[in-house]
């Protein structure tokens, strides 16, 4: 992990003697990171903009070199102090004149394991916020016409994410599909079928039109430079009697995050996570509730197979069409998360266990029991919109500290 270092003297004190009784703090941090010494005098924004910067309050009385310094810094600024030459006290009283600035900040402080972990977080977060920023997310066809508290308004998301949302007509993909080759498809269609424990209702030829989908969604990938997308994917039905679910579970497996139904919030909110955790995620519709034991079935007929500790081919639930993907997601801890709102302002995050897999005649292809520890009501009172994203393992901490550094 490479981090900009840059650290505050005050003039008062004897360096020499302030580096050495930092010795074994500064050893620890050498040994845990890759830092970019940077002296305060030449702090270029630009040039620390790209990674991580930490401001090593290392005296008292550095109030006013911080000052001078502050238009240069990128923000959330973070302030590391230690328990030496009043260096808490300097970085008190620096965050309190930053946030009567309007400016955004925390201190980083404690033992110097607990300072390794936090500045690890802070890394994490710092990388995901970056790639947020320079994503480009596709919307292939509008949003599903059933998807009424989903729209967005591009322009705002833009401006509180720095998020591209690239609008490209359904069209383009009918014909690249047209061109698209049955022989590469087979291809693909063969090494999917060979990885799969079982094909139920779907057939050789299904296989294939669906694997010319995916080949399709790659050259739409390429062409506008997407980072992640969604599509309006029952419109594949309708036109082509194909679905989309092979491609997006392909896709995903590659880190191309994917959703379906042209479902903004939720293609972001798996990209969101992806970004902070490296985690791969399943869109899913919640479909019964048992408020007694906190219980939540979710299902949808897609999953990237990775997730999968195995995966069988199955038809699309609803129309019987095409290829759907039944996989087995491993037991254990959960969560369930999802960014929403106009503005893509709101968000839940609650954690939970996966019980078990279903095999529910009525209900989408992937099908898994979770247990919440806690807020099943939001679900019948206040839910963000249908689709939630759940991630295996439990993400919450990070994901709630992502907002609270970068948007407090």
């Amino acid at each position: 992990m490479k981090i900009n270092f840059i650290s505050l003297t005050s003039p008062i004190h004897d360096e020499e003697h302030i580096n050495f009784t930092l010795s074994r703090f500064m050893d620890r941090l050498d040994n845990s990171f890759e830092l970019n010494y940077i002296k305060a005098e030449n702090i270029n924004k630009k040039d620390i903009s790209n990674q991580l910067t930490v401001i090593h309050v290392k005296t008292g009385g550095t109030e006013h070199i911080f000052k001078k310094i502050y238009k240069s810094l990128v923000q959330p600024v973070y302030l590391l102090s230690t328990e030496l030459h009043n260096s808490l006290a300097s970085s008190l009283e620096i965050l309190s004149w930053l946030k009567a600035k309007g400016g955004n900040g925390r201190i980083i402080h404690g033992d110097v394991d607990e300072i390794i972990s936090e500045i690890k977080e802070l890394y994490l977060i710092d990388s995901a916020k970056k790639k947020i920023e320079n994503s480009r997310l596709g919307v292939i066809g509008k949003p599903s016409d059933w998807l009424i508290a989903s729209d967005i308004n591009i322009e705002e998301v833009k401006k509180n994410w720095g998020t591209s949302i690239v609008d490209i007509d359904i069209k383009e993909f009918f014909d690249f599909y047209d061109d698209s080759s049955k022989k590469e498809a087979e291809v693909i269609s063969n090494d999917f079928f060979n990885l799969a424990i079982d094909m139920k209702e779907a057939s050789n030829e299904d296989l294939i039109k669906a694997a010319r989908v995916y080949l399709v969604l790659k050259k739409l990938i390429s062409k506008y430079n997407l980072n992640s997308f969604t599509i309006r994917c029952f419109d594949l039905v309708e036109k082509l009697n194909t679905t989309a679910c092979l491609a997006l579970s392909l896709l995903n497996n590659e880190g191309v995050i994917a959703a379906c139904e042209g479902d903004i919030p939720a293609a972001f909110t798996m990209m969101f996570i992806y970004y902070l955790s490296g985690k791969l995620s399943f869109m899913a519709n919640p479909v019964t509730i048992n408020k007694n034991n906190n219980i939540i079935v979710f299902a949808h007929c897609t999953v990237p197979t990775k997730l999968s500790r195995d995966y069988i081919i199955r038809s699309h639930f609803e129309t019987g069409i095409g290829v759907g993907v039944q996989g087995k997601l491993e037991q254990g801890p959960v969560t369930v998360f999802k960014i929403g709102g106009e503005n893509l302002e709101k968000r839940v995050v609650m954690t939970g266990e996966l019980l078990k897999n279903l095999n529910s005649k009525n209900a989408c292809r992937t099908q898994i029991q979770i247990r919440l520890n806690a807020g099943i009501d939001y679900f019948l009172k206040n839910p963000i919109a249908n689709h939630h994203i759940i991630i295996p393992g439990n993400y919450a901490n990070i994901i709630n500290k992502y907002f609270d550094i970068i948007y407090t």
